[in-house]
């Protein structure tokens, strides 16, 4: 065995090729953690953007009068129904589909507060952990 070849097997021995310490590990476990934290929280900050979207048609249908127990009395919408259809709305119209859509109660998913709540808590854990990682000062 020649001198190079003896140094390219001392380079390459079992004791320095896996040479990870178990700080390694707790780094990575931590960048892991905190991409998780990031991710779930953008998540929770999406869907409450899209539940605002969502509600939005439905806070103004209300304010028009169109409430679960259907059109409200003297509102914009009872008086557009009594000058323009009486007592009888037409199925295909639109104050129909108004009428349908302001009438139901169900909403879909995560109450609006729970979002609130989880978004707020994500944002406040990833701050902490932000501080305390270094990440802003």
């Amino acid at each position: 065995m020649t001198a190079q070849q003896s140094v390219d097997v001392d380079r390459f021995s079992s004791d320095t090729a896996l040479d990870i310490s178990w700080s390694d590990l707790y780094a990575v476990g931590v960048a892991l953690i905190a991409h998780i934290i990031f991710l779930l929280t953008i998540i929770s900050f999406l869907r409450l953007l899209v539940l605002s979207f969502k509600a939005l048609p439905r806070f103004v249908l209300y304010l028009l009068g169109f409430r679960p127990g259907g059109v409200e009395r003297d509102t914009l919408a009872s008086r557009y129904q009594s000058k323009n259809y009486g007592g009888r709305v037409p199925e295909d119209s639109q104050f129909a589909r108004f009428q349908s859509y302001g009438a139901d109660s169900e909403d879909e998913g995560i109450p609006f507060h729970a979002i609130i709540v989880s978004g707020t808590f994500w944002a406040g854990v990833g701050y902490f952990l932000g501080r305390a990682w270094g990440w802003w000062n």
